[in-house]
């Protein structure tokens, strides 16, 4: 295949006939996509320089992203994506490249020509309006799942906040009657110091206290008694003398 190097710039507009058009050949499919294999997709503009092309940048891409990429699917467009491409249309019109993207496999020209084959000349079928109102439909109800679980993630922090509350009320009680606990025992461990007597007796019931109470007057009464046969013993001795 003869090859001339395509001129770029101001004289390219007078050199369009440096490009081949027409549909493909096998040999230059094989070509592009030894290319694209090689360098990867992108900069378009060089596959003629590499691979000795007569087709332009643009023609080159539209080849490769329309029939040659690997993962394009082959085959008529099925009921399936035929509904999400009336309900994407319903929603974006005529935005082919954004319709595509959610078509894995499906081109935005492919898409574009099967919208305008089936759908543009004639007027909405039944099957298109259900299509559209089941799209509608089907966005009201995920705005109000949408909505309801917003509903409920805000009436679950609201009550985490109340437990949380309340755990650390209880937490600052439990402190509190711990440190009252703590200064009652010291006050009593002091009052222990300060009266051991009176402490004494308050580890008796009623009964030992009285009894306790007794037998220390009772100790006092035989005192008394001790001092009376020491003077007696006295009065002997100075008798004796």
């Amino acid at each position: 295949m003869e090859y001339r190097q395509p001129i770029w710039g101001a004289a390219a507009a007078g050199q369009l006939d440096l490009w081949r058009k027409g549909p493909w050949t096998a040999q230059e499919d094989k070509l592009l996509v030894e290319h694209v294999n090689l360098h990867g997709e992108g900069n378009w503009n060089s596959v003629s320089k590499h691979t000795g092309l007569r087709r332009s940048g643009k023609s080159c891409r539209l080849r490769w992203v329309n029939y040659l990429r690997p993962d394009l699917k082959r085959g008529k467009i099925t009921p399936e994506e035929e509904t999400v491409i009336v309900e994407l249309h319903a929603l974006w019109g005529n935005r082919w490249s954004a319709i595509a993207r959610s078509l894995p496999g499906r081109t935005d020209n492919e898409i574009k020509n099967y919208w305008r084959t089936h759908f543009k000349k004639s007027k909405p079928s039944k099957r298109i309006q259900r299509a559209r109102a089941q799209y509608f439909l089907k966005q009201q109800l995920l705005q109000k799942e949408k909505q309801e679980q917003q509903v409920l993630l805000l009436q679950q922090q609201q009550i985490d906040e109340s437990a949380s509350s309340i755990i650390i009320n209880q937490v600052e009680q439990v402190a509190l009657q711990a440190q009252l606990d703590h200064m009652q025992q010291q006050q009593q461990d002091i009052m222990d110091c300060m009266y051991p007597f009176s402490c004494s007796l308050q580890d008796f019931d009623g009964g030992d206290a009285e009894s306790t109470a007794e037998g220390f007057w009772g100790s006092l009464w035989h005192l008394d008694n001790v001092h009376a046969d020491v003077d007696r013993v006295q009065d002997q001795v100075i008798a004796f003398y």
